[in-house]
């Protein structure tokens, strides 16, 4: 290691460093150097999106085996609700933003787009999130949090809102190694305990290939867009699940804000779509641009509003 250089800490020190970092890495090679790591299968593949289908299956298994079935159970009524909750608004308002804009969506913003962040959260975050301003039925639906981040909920929603005919091979293709990886982790913990580590690890790598499909010039383009699209998020999700927390289950209002951010992993969304459907090819890398940049800004707001109601619900307690 070269002295005074800590790659490690410094990509720890930014939300979603680990990903985002490589990603934006590999990105600049992309723009300047698109084929300067096409040299023979190998490197090709390691360097390159054409290993992105691989580690996204990995990574997929790997974070199932984690999933406990035992801990469900209690946090069914709270957790579970919200998270219902929170697939109906995706759902109706990836609807209705086809209906009204088609696929080619509006101000810049596709349904690709708008469907992957509308229903993206990021248990990662949710996770810290509990552990500083939740209880131990917040920290164990982090296993519930982690199957809504999966590529195969926005997929869902984004063939319910196209048509009428759904396909089903992106979503059947993702949840092979999701049910393999729970089957797996329930039958031995030691597995799971075993496999769980890895997801950290492969973080970078798949920062990497996802990147190495991001043209920045294109990308900086649709900084409006890019914008515009985070602020949606907040405003079509939050309101409804606060309220829905606070005023229909009576509880604190925590769950609801620290589910409000958009995970690293919906980036993979649009690549994986387009590689289904050709047609989505053209606006993939946008609608991944615009992603990419919501990842960044929720990952910084949401622990801030956390932070700034955590500390008002405080003050209302002790008075």
């Amino acid at each position: 290691m070269i002295k005074g250089v800590f790659m490690l800490k410094f990509m720890k020190k930014i939300p979603g460093g680990l990903l985002l970092i490589p990603m934006l890495i590999s990105a600049i090679f992309y723009t300047f150097f698109p084929n300067f790591f096409n040299v023979g299968t190998v490197s090709g593949t390691f360097f390159t999106k054409k290993g992105i289908n691989y580690i996204l299956g990995l990574i997929c298994f790997l974070s199932a085996t984690s999933l406990d079935l035992k801990n469900l159970k209690n946090i069914i009524r709270k957790q579970g609700s919200i998270l219902l909750l929170k697939f109906i608004i995706s759902l109706i308002f990836g609807i209705l933003f086809v209906k009204f804009f088609g696929l080619d969506g509006i101000f810049g913003i596709s349904a690709l787009a708008f469907i992957t962040c509308i229903c993206s959260l990021n248990p990662a975050l949710y996770l810290a999130l509990s552990y500083d301003y939740g209880d131990k039925d917040d920290i164990a639906a982090f296993s519930l949090a982690e199957i809504l981040c999966m590529p195969a909920f926005p997929i869902l929603i984004f063939s319910i809102s196209k048509s009428s005919v759904i396909d089903w091979t992106p979503l059947i293709s993702i949840l092979i190694p999701l049910i393999f990886g729970i089957i797996i982790g329930n039958f031995d913990r030691e597995m799971a305990e075993f496999f769980y580590p890895a997801i950290n690890i492969l973080t970078p790598f798949m920062g990497w290939s996802f990147g190495s499909g991001i043209n920045l010039i294109s990308a900086f383009k649709a900084s409006f867009q890019r914008i515009f699209i985070s602020i949606l998020f907040y405003i079509l999700t939050l309101p409804i699940l606060f309220f829905y927390e606070r005023k229909i289950l009576k509880e604190n209002g925590i769950t609801s804000i620290g589910i409000s951010s958009i995970a690293g992993l919906s980036t993979s969304v649009p690549e994986i779509l387009a590689n289904s459907d050709q047609t989505l090819a053209a606006i993939s890398q946008t609608a991944t641009a615009q992603i990419a940049l919501g990842v960044l800004l929720t990952s910084f707001f949401t622990p801030f509003i956390m932070g700034k109601f955590a500390n008002k619900l405080m003050c209302d307690n002790e008075n």
